[in-house]
C-alpha cells in the first residue's frame, strides 16, 4: 500500500470499518496516480472481506483533499489519471457496503467528488466545499450534487466554482452532522457503527434500491463517459455528444 494512503481497521460489533486516510498533508491531499490506486487497491479488498461493515474516509492533516494533484507530471496527458479517477468515482459512489466521509478543511474537485459519494458526511466548521471544472474545462460535479442538494443548487455551485462553506452545505443538504472542530471522525465511525449494527444483507440491498432508484448509477456512468471523452480527446466533444456504449475498461497502471 501506497505511503499516501493509511488503512486501518477498527472494530465494530462481529465485524470492522476500514478507515481509508489521504496522507499527502504537504500536499494538502491532492490527489496523485499513487494515492488513486491505492485509494481503488483499498476498495477492492474491503469490497471482498465479508467481515467490514463499513468505510470511512478522511484526511490526515487540516486538509480533506484538494483534488488532483496539479503538479504531477502525466506524461500520457493525463489520461491515465482521468482513467483511475472514474473509476475511483464509480466504484466509491456504488461501494455495497455504507461509507461516510469525515471532512476538515476544504474538499476541492476530486475531493469534494470522493466526500458526495460516501452516503454520510460529517462536516467541522472548517470545511469547504468547491466543484471547480467549469473554471478547468472537466465536465465533472453534476452527478452525485443533485442527489444530494436538488437541480438549482448543484447548478448554482457547480456553474459558478465557488466556494461553499461548512454552514451553507449543511443548510442545503450537502452535509448531514456539523460538528464541533475535532469531533469528525468519531461522529462518522458513530453512524457506521449503528448501521453495522443492522441487518447487513438488508442494508447493502436498500442502498443498491437508493442508488438505481434515484438513477444515480446512471448519472455517474454518463459523467465518467463525459470525463474520459474529454481526457482522450483533449477537449470537449461538440455538443457533449458522448452517447457511446460503455465498455468496461482495465484499470491503466
Amino acid at each position: 500500500m501506497s505511503e499516501s494512503l493509511l488503512v486501518e481497521r477498527r472494530p465494530v460489533g462481529n465485524g470492522v470499518v476500514v478507515v481509508l486516510r489521504m496522507n499527502r498533508p504537504r500536499a494538502r491531499n491532492a490527489m496523485n496516480t499513487a494515492m488513486l490506486i491505492a485509494l481503488l487497491d483499498a476498495l477492492d479488498e474491503a469490497a471482498r472481506d465479508d467481515r467490514v461493515a463499513g468505510l470511512l474516509l478522511t484526511g490526515a492533516g487540516d486538509t480533506f483533499s484538494a483534488g488532483a494533484d496539479v503538479r504531477e507530471q502525466l506524461p500520457d496527458g493525463g489520461r491515465r489519471r482521468m482513467e483511475l479517477f472514474t473509476e475511483f468515482y464509480e466504484q466509491l459512489t456504488l461501494f455495497r457496503i455504507p461509507t461516510a466521509a469525515a471532512i476538515v478543511g476544504p474538499a476541492v474537485g476530486g475531493g469534494a467528488e470522493a466526500a458526495i459519494a460516501c452516503d454520510l458526511r460529517v462536516a467541522e466548521p472548517s470545511a469547504l466545499f468547491r466543484f471547480p471544472g467549469a473554471v478547468y474545462g472537466i465536465p465533472v460535479g453534476t452527478s452525485r450534487t443533485i442527489s444530494q442538494v436538488g437541480l438549482g443548487v448543484a447548478k448554482d455551485w457547480v456553474f459558478s466554482a465557488r466556494d461553499v462553506t461548512a454552514d451553507e452545505a449543511q443548510d442545503r443538504g450537502l452535509t448531514q452532522r456539523l460538528v464541533p472542530a475535532g469531533q469528525a471522525d468519531a461522529e462518522a465511525m458513530q453512524w457506521l457503527t449503528q448501521v453495522a449494527s443492522r441487518d447487513r444483507t438488508t442494508v447493502q440491498l436498500l442502498k443498491r434500491l437508493f442508488n438505481d432508484g434515484s438513477g444515480l448509477r446512471d448519472r455517474v456512468m454518463f459523467e465518467n463517459d463525459a470525463l474520459r471523452a474529454q481526457s482522450e480527446a483533449g477537449s470537449l466533444p461538440p455538443g457533449l455528444d458522448v452517447d457511446v456504449p460503455r465498455t468496461i475498461r482495465p484499470r491503466l497502471r
